[in-house]
């Protein structure tokens, strides 16, 4: 198929009016896009602009509140509950790493359980925001059940992503993002439709083999590094789910499969952390930054380089920030419908 690269000022103006024009307010507008275009300029690709027709559709059908009501309650001054009232979930996740921000300012930790909310895109847009506010900011959020446990058959657990982010000196930084799956089922299915082979130790068949080898059609992921994954996983869903009241991941609705008439009742946690509450911060910025550095300068195998969390996903922002963004044609083609719809005209140019 082909794929079209395209200015990410292109790529903003056309969501932007998508979502006016649906009568978003101008606050979420913003935190849509800027959460889509993070993801994809960072090559985070599933979590970028693929969703943001997902994201019209939940706004459309009644999955996510266009005009939710935001509802607090706090028993302890370092942590509150947010009862999202079925947001899109890159709004309520915003909105509590800006609450979890504030409580860490002013209590030297801060933590917010989010209920009832939807899909929050990539979870390093919120710790990265409190990594500049001089914090070491945690993600984390539960998804509905596309993982099996360690020799299960049956999938219990979501990708359950983790985030976590913190500054060294400078723009210097440490961010990790990462599923607690073996890989992505989309992006999987994706190479194979493209000719590829199954990729093995990711997928499962409805056996509990590796689709890879069994020739059967893969069901479901396997958690990442075995029983240690599933802890993982196990552990997001606690922090999550458990403690914000909301159902199992095997409960939730699939991302892309109906009722799209109520919300998915997903949960997320953010956790920041004062810096300066615990440590000189200027001692920290530097510390961290040696210790990154240390990685980078490991001694690799011969054509490969040794990167710290965040890098190579730097790299990629800073390419695509000249270039444009790479896009798949069927999702050129939706937005340049949208773009249409508002009586505006764009090219955009074909990847050599």
């Amino acid at each position: 198929m082909l794929t079209r690269v395209v200015p990410a000022a292109w790529l903003e103006r056309v969501m932007n009016d998508a979502l006016a024009a649906r009568d978003v307010a101008p606050s979420h507008r913003r935190e849509v896009v800027e959460g889509v275009l993070f993801a994809s300029a960072r090559g985070l690709e599933t979590h970028g602009v693929p969703l943001f027709r997902t994201y019209l559709d939940e706004l459309a059908l009644g999955r996510a509140k266009l005009k939710p009501r935001f509802r607090y309650t706090q028993r302890r001054a370092a942590i509150a509950h947010l009862d999202a009232d079925g947001a899109l979930g890159i709004v309520a996740a915003h909105e509590a790493t800006r609450t979890a921000t504030r409580l860490a300012q002013t209590n030297g930790i801060g933590a917010v359980v989010v209920a009832n909310s939807n899909h929050f895109g990539a979870a390093s847009i919120y710790t990265e925001a409190m990594s500049r506010e001089g914090l070491v900011g945690l993600a984390l959020s539960n998804s509905d059940a596309l993982v099996v446990p360690a020799n299960g058959r049956a999938p219990r657990l979501g990708t359950n992503p983790i985030s976590m982010a913190a500054q060294g000196e400078g723009s210097d930084l440490f961010c990790a993002d990462l599923a607690t799956s073996q890989g992505s089922f989309l992006r999987s299915l994706a190479m194979r439709a493209s000719g590829h082979a199954l990729p093995a130790g990711v997928l499962v068949d409805d056996d509990g083999q590796d689709a890879a080898h069994s020739g059967g059609e893969p069901t479901a992921l396997l958690p990442l590094g075995g029983h240690k994954g599933q802890c993982l996983g196990m552990m997001v869903s606690i922090l999550c789910a458990l403690l914000a009241g909301e159902p199992f991941d095997w409960e939730l609705p699939n991302l892309f499969e109906g009722p799209f008439d109520q919300p998915r009742r997903i949960a997320h946690l953010m956790l920041a952390i004062d810096v300066s509450a615990v440590a000189d911060a200027d001692t920290f910025r530097s510390r961290l930054s040696q210790y990154l550095q240390a990685f980078r300068d490991t001694p690799a195998r011969p054509g490969t380089q040794v990167a710290a969390p965040g890098d190579d996903e730097a790299s990629v922002a800073r390419t695509r920030a000249r270039e444009g963004i790479p896009i798949a044609g069927r999702d050129y083609d939706f937005l340049c419908g949208l773009e249409a719809a508002a009586g505006d005209g764009h090219e955009g140019r074909a990847l050599p």
